[in-house]
C-alpha cells in the first residue's frame, strides 16, 4: 500500500462528481470510477530538502530549494474516495496516497514567527503498513501543503476543504488493525449476567442472612429484594400498594 507514481495528468472525466454520487444509488458498489470530493489547483508542496529523494514519485516533483526547505508549486490536489493525488502538471509528474498511509494530517499555522498562514501538515508513511512488522523500520515523511499564492495574497479556504475532505474519505478505509469494540464482558463471572444465583448469592447478603445493595456498581432495579406474601396468609401487607394505596383496583388471586 505504498505510494504510486503517475504519469498522466488527472481529469473530472476519471472520478465520479460526489453530488452525482449522492444523488442517486450505484448500480454497482465495485470497480466504479472513485468519488471526487474535492479538487484544488496551484498549491505549494514544502518539505525538508534532505527528504526530496526519499521516494521515486516525491524526487520526481521539480523543486525549488531555500536554507533547508524545499518548495514544489503548481501542485493540483486531488481528493478522492481512494487516495489523496497530488499532481504537477509542468513535469506530467504526481503521486496517489492511500489514506491508510496518511498517520496524521491536520490544519497547521506556517511560518508563525514571519506571516502565519493556515496550511495544511501531513505526516506519510512511506512503508507498506502490511509489510512491515517493526515499528523502527517504519520511514514517515512530513510534507505541508500551502495554499495558492502563498507568498502574496494566501487563499486559503481551500486548506479547510481538503481538511474536511480528506477526513471523510480517511473514514472510508480504517485500520483493520484498530477496533472500536469494547472488550466483551466475562459473563461467566458470578453475577456478571445481573442476575442473583446460588454462586453469587454470598455478594447479597451480610453476614446475619440480610439482604445488602449489590457490589457491581448499580443497585438492583425497583421491587428488587421485596418479599410479597400470598394473600390470606395470616400476615397483614402493606408494602408496595398491597392492603395500601390503590389496593382496590388491584386483581385478587382466585383459586
Amino acid at each position: 500500500m505504498a505510494f504510486r507514481q503517475l504519469t498522466r495528468a488527472l481529469t473530472e472525466s476519471d472520478f465520479t462528481p460526489l453530488a452525482e454520487h449522492q444523488a442517486q444509488t450505484p448500480a454497482t458498489f465495485f470497480g466504479g470510477k472513485p468519488v471526487l470530493h474535492e479538487h484544488f489547483s496551484g498549491l505549494t508542496l514544502t518539505l525538508p530538502t534532505d527528504k526530496l529523494s526519499v521516494d521515486s514519485a516525491i524526487a520526481a516533483f521539480e523543486a525549488s530549494k531555500a536554507d533547508d526547505e524545499a518548495f514544489i508549486t503548481d501542485v493540483e490536489v486531488w481528493v478522492n474516495s481512494e487516495n489523496l493525488t497530488l499532481f504537477q502538471p509542468s513535469t506530467s509528474n504526481g503521486v496517489s496516497i492511500p489514506f491508510p498511509s496518511i498517520a496524521l494530517h491536520a490544519t497547521m499555522k506556517w511560518k508563525p514567527d514571519t506571516q502565519a498562514i493556515e496550511a495544511l501538515y501531513m505526516n506519510l508513511s512511506l512503508n507498506d503498513v502490511e509489510a512491515v512488522n517493526d515499528e523502527d523500520d517504519f520511514q514517515m515523511l512530513e510534507l505541508t501543503l500551502l495554499p495558492p499564492k502563498y507568498d502574496e495574497t494566501p487563499e486559503t479556504d481551500c486548506i479547510k476543504e481538503i481538511f474536511d475532505a480528506m477526513n471523510k474519505c480517511a473514514d472510508l478505509h480504517p485500520d483493520p488493525n484498530g477496533s472500536d469494540m469494547e472488550e466483551e464482558p466475562d459473563l461467566t463471572a458470578p453475577g456478571a449476567t445481573g442476575w442473583i444465583t446460588a454462586e453469587n448469592m454470598d455478594q447479597f447478603v451480610d453476614e446475619d442472612g440480610n439482604f445488602t445493595a449489590p457490589v457491581f456498581g448499580e443497585e438492583l432495579g425497583p421491587g428488587a429484594g421485596t418479599v410479597r406474601h400470598r394473600e390470606g396468609d395470616g400476615e397483614e401487607e402493606d408494602v408496595n400498594g398491597v392492603n395500601g394505596d390503590g389496593h382496590e383496583t388491584k386483581y385478587h388471586r382466585t383459586d
